[in-house]
């Protein structure tokens, strides 16, 4: 009944997901696997060569890096989707707004991010249970999901398919929900537990993956049902984020700048904020350059 579709570079990974998924999903499926540690396909690209060989009517694209450790919950997603005719997509993480300004999926505040995963630390060689949730529910609605664990069906993946044109392997999870949440409703679903042993990177490549995101979606962009001014704290706070992070980057000044004014961000927000930003901002690049 469910696809697995996975983009794979290590064999040790993939045989502990491969077990894992054998002992947990309690229902019939099939693996596609995607070799890509000489292919090197961008994400997208292997996860949509992977969905077109599938048999089954679900499909789940997830990480090769996980390990699952609830019981008998594929049964549990599909029924989802056979009682929920909304239903589009469902993942393990995600958030109920999205900014305009580029940003990962998460907003890391309490009342927009919800989640239930056991995340790994490999500096630390801990794992914690990541969980936050109100209610009783066991799904909750949400706008954005991380890419690790997606799930849906083949008819909705052949009218949103993953785009191939924004990076190798950041954004494409975002981009996603973005096409199918036009349409059909998108779930952080508690049914599921993994353990996933890797942590994001916020490289520049995911740098200019966000910018292209946010170009491609500034005509529905900012996300979520939230008042104007909730939503231009959570711009402003991913505002500051990025393009400090941009700075981390070493991206020249005149480049932050430039990002910084690209989306009409002053009729949003005060002249002193940005005047004080960009002080900071000066002022940082100037303390690098006497170093």
């Amino acid at each position: 009944m469910i696809s697995f579709i996975i983009c794979s570079i290590n064999e040790i990974q993939f045989s502990l997901f491969e077990r894992s998924l054998k002992t947990t999903v309690g229902i019939d499926y099939e693996i596609i696997k995607i070799e890509n540690s000489i292919s090197n396909y961008a994400i997208s690209t292997a996860y949509n060569m992977g969905a077109e060989k599938a048999k089954f009517p679900f499909l789940c694209f997830v990480h090769e890096d996980v390990v699952f450790k609830s019981d008998k919950w594929g049964l549990k997603l599909i029924n989802l989707f056979k009682d929920n005719p909304q239903a589009g997509l469902v993942g393990i993480a995600g958030s109920t707004v999205k900014t305009l300004t580029p940003s990962i999926w998460a907003n890391g505040l309490y009342d927009t991010d919800y989640y239930n995963l056991i995340q790994y630390y490999k500096k630390d060689n801990v794992s914690a249970h990541l969980q936050f949730k109100e209610g009783p529910e066991n799904y909750k609605e949400v706008k954005t999901l991380d890419g690790v664990f997606l799930f849906t069906k083949k008819d909705i993946w052949k009218q949103h398919q993953f785009d191939e044109n924004l990076g190798k392997f950041h954004c494409y999870d975002l981009d996603f929900c973005f096409q199918i949440g036009q349409k059909f409703n998108i779930y952080v679903s508690y049914d599921v537990l993994l353990e996933h042993y890797s942590t994001g990177s916020l490289s520049k490549e995911w740098a200019e993956a966000s910018i292209r995101l946010s170009e491609k979606w500034k005509h529905i962009l900012p996300l979520g049902n939230i008042n104007r001014k909730k939503i231009k704290d959570i711009e402003w706070k991913n505002k500051k984020v990025f393009f400090f992070r941009m700075n981390i980057l070493k991206y020249p000044l005149k480049s932050i700048l430039l990002q910084f004014i690209k989306w009409g961000y002053f009729k949003n927000f005060s002249l002193s904020n940005h005047f004080g930003f960009f002080k900071e901002l000066v002022s940082l690049k100037l303390k690098h350059k006497t170093r």
